[in-house]
């Protein structure tokens, strides 16, 4: 691990012929689900298991009271610049969380715990979010983003569901946003739908599996995920959630 607040990384070949077509098919629909098989290669076993050990240290997001959902949470920033397959990673000041785009949250400073350097610049994190902004590079042709990284946890018990969105169908208010799934236990529920706004139909798919993962353009769909159920005493569904953002 570095010392350094910043870093680069460069794209593996496999991901690096796969962003051409993931970044259309988003840019003709909005969206692209991908599956854990279509990552193999952007992320190594042990980097992952190290990644998912971050969200084992999540403190009880305190902002979400009132809306009946048990929610942990620790949220980081970065500035990503990308530069053809090479991208720059450093990490920038905590800060207040806004998305004025959804009623529930409208004219509301959330304040997060935040995630560590370590966490932010290791290897797992920087694959991923590396991934997501050649992403939406390809999409949306800006090089240099404010990132927002999200470790979000949802706990389901017995008698009380959990809320992966309790904002009910909504857009993030950035400019894209990718969703990678790190753990899913004892829980059923978690579908996720998302609404295309040219009317072509929803689509429906339950990210099942580490690494299954959704990226879209956030002004392209509307979307919402389904209540997750407890199995048992408790279950959990952890997700990191990166928001793209141009640098201002």
């Amino acid at each position: 691990m570095t010392d350094s607040t910043s870093t680069t990384l460069t794209t593996a070949p496999q991901l690096r012929d796969g962003v051409p077509a993931f970044s259309a098919q988003v840019r003709r629909t909005g969206f692209v689900v991908l599956g854990k098989q279509e990552l193999a290669g952007l992320i190594g076993d042990a980097d992952l298991e190290d990644l998912r050990g971050a969200w084992e240290n999540l403190p009880v997001d305190t902002q979400v009271d009132g809306v009946g959902v048990y929610r942990e949470r620790r949220y980081g920033r970065l500035r990503v610049d990308v530069d053809g397959d090479t991208v720059t990673f450093e990490v920038l000041p905590n800060a207040v969380f806004r998305q004025d785009a959804i009623p529930l949250w409208k004219g509301k400073d959330r304040v997060f715990e935040p995630a560590s350097e370590d966490v932010l610049l290791s290897a797992g994190m920087r694959a991923l979010v590396s991934f997501d902004a050649r992403m939406a590079t390809a999409v949306n042709g800006n090089t240099s983003w404010t990132v927002g990284v999200h470790l979000v946890r949802v706990v389901a018990r017995a008698g009380a569901d959990g809320l992966p969105t309790p904002e009910g169908r909504h857009r993030d208010g950035h400019t894209c946003v990718g969703l990678h799934l790190m753990r899913r236990e004892g829980v059923t529920g978690g579908l996720s739908t998302v609404h295309p706004n040219d009317g072509s139909g929803i689509v429906q798919t339950t990210l099942l599996q580490p690494l299954d993962s959704m990226f879209f353009d956030d002004n392209m769909i509307t979307h919402e995920v389904s209540p997750t159920v407890s199995e048992g005493a408790s279950g959990v569904r952890d997700m990191l959630q990166v928001d793209f953002n141009p640098v201002a």
